[in-house]
């Protein structure tokens, strides 16, 4: 597990930096191929420029072979969100559906290039309440611990059993941090 957690960084936004071995055009065909996404986050359509369709197609058997948890979010799920900026290597932002309009959040990527590196920052924005914060949190670390194994030239591990393992951690942290409240 590395150190690389979430932080809120305000009342409903989240944010997780992450130094990828790629170059920024690479990291930039993660997020917006859906051949390429679907290895380490989700398939489905994607646009190429604002108002245009971002489509999750979340189908975690094609990124692990164990089981889902018992809690209801490993089954397949579509979900459609819609563009907000578009701009090729560097910026990605798109609407998070929710179970209503005035649950949407938003997800912003923003992809700096470090020689042949990558600064991946990734803002998750007007999240609707803590609880969904937390499995954010947890999720987004999850994923992009597998395109981290990707833009590594290495085989992505198990989601579902690194997803258990990160949520472990995630607790480990928030206990750690009301301690010292």
């Amino acid at each position: 597990m590395n150190e690389n957690f979430a932080n809120w960084v305000g009342p409903a936004r989240l944010e997780i930096v992450r130094e990828l071995p790629a170059s920024r055009e690479r990291v930039w065909e993660y997020f917006v191929n859906p051949e390429l996404r679907q290895k380490w986050f989700c398939s489905g359509e994607t646009g190429v420029c604002a108002g245009e369709p971002f489509v999750m197609d979340f189908d975690h058997s094609r990124i692990s072979n164990s089981s889902a948890p018992d809690d209801g979010c490993g089954g397949p799920i579509v979900m459609r969100g819609t563009i907000l900026e578009y701009e090729p290597p560097s910026k990605l932002a798109y609407r998070w559906p929710g179970a209503t309009e005035d649950e949407d959040s938003i997800v912003t990527i923003e992809l700096t290039a470090l020689g042949d590196k990558t600064r991946l920052r990734l803002i998750h924005s007007q999240l609707s309440n803590p609880d969904f914060g937390t499995a954010a949190s947890v999720g987004w670390h999850a994923h992009l611990d597998l395109l981290l194994d990707l833009t590594n030239d290495q085989p992505a591990r198990d989601f579902w059993v690194h997803f258990a393992e990160t949520k472990l951690q995630y607790e480990k942290r928030s206990v750690e941090t009301a301690n010292q409240l």
